[in-house]
């Protein structure tokens, strides 16, 4: 498992390098007094300009970083065995403010409360822009401070004894393996890893919007 933390590392720098980057401008006038006072009211208005766009650079660089980190991440992650549907990309897009998210009252109401790891597994293509909230035993979990922030990785089995592994863009606090966890995230894809006994583990991947230990 540790490899995925490697890949996280590996994968954050190359998203930070592939960042926006805001160019300089700078617009010279003439020395007499008018046209210095109208370079500088013109010099302020452009720096107002340039910070709006800043800001807007900014918003608009986080809500793609998460989505644009799973995208790349995906075939890594399932070792070749799946890629990122546009549909899941969209989705992370669009509630860009929602990776992480650490109010559940947010989040919350937008989980579709019927859908089960079964229904994943069965037909995971009718669920790629939705929330899904799954409960289960953590078998696993591994967090790294990256170039992007901080990520986590935790393996929940649910009662059904399917097994998500949720990408969680965030602190997982004080979760460890062995607690009791609950995780809202969109379904990514479906894959499976080799287990420790020699077989392969079916699993779903998540882009996790929500994590949170729950009391045992």
């Amino acid at each position: 498992m540790s490899k995925k933390i490697l890949f996280i590392a590996l994968l954050s720098v190359a998203l930070t390098a592939c960042g926006s980057n805001i160019k300089e401008e700078t617009t010279k006038f003439g020395s007499d007094s008018s046209t210095t006072s109208f370079a500088t009211e013109q010099t302020a208005s452009n720096e107002n300009i340039t910070e709006e766009a800043s800001t807007s650079n900014q918003v608009s660089d986080q809500q793609y970083l998460f989505a644009d980190f799973m995208k790349d991440g995906t075939p890594v992650l399932t070792e070749d065995q799946a890629s990122m549907e546009q549909t899941s990309y969209d989705f992370i897009v669009k509630n860009g403010d929602l990776f992480p998210s650490t109010d559940k009252s947010k989040v919350i109401n937008l989980v579709d409360k019927s859908v089960t790891t079964k229904h994943l597994n069965k037909s995971l293509n009718l669920h790629l822009n939705k929330f899904v909230k799954i409960s289960g035993d953590v078998i696993d979990i591994e967090e790294d401070n990256t170039d992007v922030g901080t990520m986590a990785i935790v393996y929940i089995s649910d009662e059904n004894d399917n097994t998500v592994m949720a990408v969680y863009p965030g602190a997982s606090g004080d979760i460890f393996e062995g607690d009791a966890a609950t995780v809202i995230g969109v379904p990514i894809a479906n894959f499976s890893y080799e287990n420790v006994s020699g077989g392969y583990t079916n699993t779903t991947l998540l882009a996790a919007s929500f994590l949170t230990k729950e009391n045992q």
